[in-house]
């Protein structure tokens, strides 16, 4: 298992075929919701396992948004979320962010809740699913 660093021009092949599995085939969302700007400015990571195949995405925004983490229905429950997160939270941090922010599904919350990140409790709609937003300062 590794975890690959990248930019959107780099990897979109790879961070497309993720993300349209899982936010556009399995949870419906709009392609029009899924694809926007942040995506040229970003930082990425993409997983892997033992193949070339990508597991997981995971982006960071300069403002220290952390979104679009996903992982293939199949490698989930196998660290690959939490090894993406933990890549994006030590980029943030070298990057001098100091504190990191999302906007969570309400039902992966607890994942969130895991690893230290914490919530008003305010939920709202977004790309057609329940959020929350949920910080950690780094």
């Amino acid at each position: 298992m590794k975890v690959l660093t990248s930019d959107w021009h780099s990897s979109k092949e790879q961070l497309s075929f993720v993300r349209k599995q899982v936010f556009i085939i399995e949870q419906g969302i709009d392609p029009l919701d899924e694809w926007d700007d942040i995506d040229q400015d970003a930082v990425h990571f993409v997983s892997f396992g033992t193949t070339a195949v990508p597991t997981g995405t995971c982006r960071l925004s300069e403002n220290g948004q952390i979104s679009r983490l996903a992982v293939l229905a199949s490698y989930r429950h196998q660290g690959y979320g939490e090894m993406l997160l933990n890549r994006a939270i030590k980029v943030a941090r070298e990057m001098g962010i100091r504190q990191v922010f999302l906007h969570a599904q309400t039902d992966v919350q607890p994942f969130y809740d895991k690893q230290n990140f914490i919530t008003d409790g305010k939920v709202f709609l977004e790309a057609g699913k329940m959020h929350v937003r949920m910080e950690r300062a780094i």
